[in-house]
Protein backbone atom coordinates (compact mmCIF):
# COMPACT_ATOMS: atom_id res chain seq x y z
CA UNK A 1 0.00 0.00 0.00
CA UNK A 2 2.58 2.54 0.95
CA UNK A 3 4.36 1.91 -2.22
CA UNK A 4 0.87 2.66 -4.67
CA UNK A 5 1.20 6.17 -2.54
CA UNK A 6 5.40 6.89 -3.48
CA UNK A 7 5.05 6.20 -7.39
CA UNK A 8 2.76 8.74 -8.11
CA UNK A 9 3.68 11.04 -5.91
CA UNK A 10 7.59 10.44 -7.28
CA UNK A 11 6.01 10.63 -10.61
CA UNK A 12 4.16 13.90 -10.42
CA UNK A 13 8.11 15.44 -8.99
CA UNK A 14 9.72 14.33 -12.28
CA UNK A 15 7.23 15.79 -13.98
CA UNK A 16 6.88 19.28 -12.24
CA UNK A 17 11.13 18.99 -12.34
CA UNK A 18 11.51 18.42 -16.03
CA UNK A 19 9.02 21.56 -16.94
CA UNK A 20 10.87 23.86 -15.05
CA UNK A 21 14.23 23.04 -16.43
CA UNK A 22 12.23 23.39 -19.63
CA UNK A 23 11.41 26.82 -18.88
CA UNK A 24 14.50 27.94 -18.39
CA UNK A 25 16.69 26.25 -20.87
CA UNK A 26 13.74 28.50 -23.43
CA UNK A 27 14.82 31.53 -21.09
CA UNK A 28 18.62 31.32 -21.86
CA UNK A 29 18.23 30.60 -25.45
CA UNK A 30 16.20 33.56 -25.68
CA UNK A 31 18.55 35.73 -24.70
CA UNK A 32 21.28 34.24 -27.03
CA UNK A 33 19.71 34.90 -29.87
CA UNK A 34 19.60 38.88 -29.34
CA UNK A 35 22.47 40.07 -31.29
CA UNK A 36 24.04 44.09 -31.55
CA UNK A 37 22.81 46.22 -34.23
CA UNK A 38 25.33 47.16 -36.43
CA UNK A 39 24.88 50.28 -38.50
CA UNK A 40 24.43 50.14 -42.32
CA UNK A 41 26.70 52.00 -45.03
CA UNK A 42 25.30 53.26 -47.97
CA UNK A 43 27.50 54.27 -50.89
CA UNK A 44 27.16 57.90 -51.96
CA UNK A 45 28.77 60.58 -54.32
CA UNK A 46 31.84 62.29 -52.90
CA UNK A 47 30.46 65.63 -53.69
CA UNK A 48 27.57 64.84 -51.39
CA UNK A 49 29.30 64.82 -48.04
CA UNK A 50 28.99 67.37 -46.25
CA UNK A 51 31.50 70.34 -46.06
CA UNK A 52 32.37 70.07 -42.30
CA UNK A 53 33.11 66.51 -43.41
CA UNK A 54 35.19 67.05 -46.52
CA UNK A 55 37.18 70.35 -44.36
CA UNK A 56 38.25 67.76 -41.46
CA UNK A 57 39.88 65.79 -44.40
CA UNK A 58 41.48 68.70 -45.94
CA UNK A 59 42.85 69.82 -42.92
CA UNK A 60 43.81 66.81 -41.13
CA UNK A 61 44.94 64.68 -44.61
CA UNK A 62 45.69 67.64 -47.07
CA UNK A 63 47.74 65.56 -49.98
CA UNK A 64 44.91 62.76 -49.60
CA UNK A 65 42.09 62.09 -52.33
CA UNK A 66 38.74 60.69 -51.45
CA UNK A 67 38.02 57.56 -53.40
CA UNK A 68 34.85 56.20 -52.01
CA UNK A 69 31.84 57.65 -49.47
CA UNK A 70 29.39 56.14 -47.73
CA UNK A 71 27.11 57.19 -45.11
CA UNK A 72 24.70 55.86 -42.65
CA UNK A 73 20.82 55.86 -43.73
CA UNK A 74 20.43 58.84 -41.46
CA UNK A 75 23.29 60.62 -42.65
CA UNK A 76 25.10 61.00 -38.90
CA UNK A 77 28.22 58.75 -39.96
CA UNK A 78 30.26 59.12 -43.11
CA UNK A 79 32.96 56.26 -44.39
CA UNK A 80 34.95 57.62 -46.43
CA UNK A 81 37.80 55.72 -48.44
CA UNK A 82 41.27 58.03 -48.86
CA UNK A 83 44.30 57.53 -50.97
CA UNK A 84 47.87 59.21 -49.65
CA UNK A 85 50.41 57.99 -51.91
CA UNK A 86 50.00 54.07 -52.09
CA UNK A 87 48.14 54.21 -48.91
CA UNK A 88 44.68 53.52 -49.07
CA UNK A 89 43.03 54.34 -45.60
CA UNK A 90 39.26 54.39 -44.45
CA UNK A 91 38.31 56.78 -42.01
CA UNK A 92 34.98 57.88 -40.58
CA UNK A 93 33.10 61.37 -39.46
CA UNK A 94 30.36 62.42 -38.13
CA UNK A 95 28.11 64.79 -39.67
CA UNK A 96 30.07 67.70 -38.02
CA UNK A 97 33.20 66.62 -39.33
CA UNK A 98 34.52 64.85 -35.90
CA UNK A 99 36.88 62.47 -36.30
CA UNK A 100 34.81 58.94 -35.11
CA UNK A 101 38.17 56.20 -36.08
Amino acid sequence: MKNLFVLPALAFGLLIGTQNSTAQDVAINDTETIAPVQEKYVEIATENLPKPVLDAIAANMPDATVEKAEATEDASEFKITVRQGDKVSEVVFDAEGNFKG
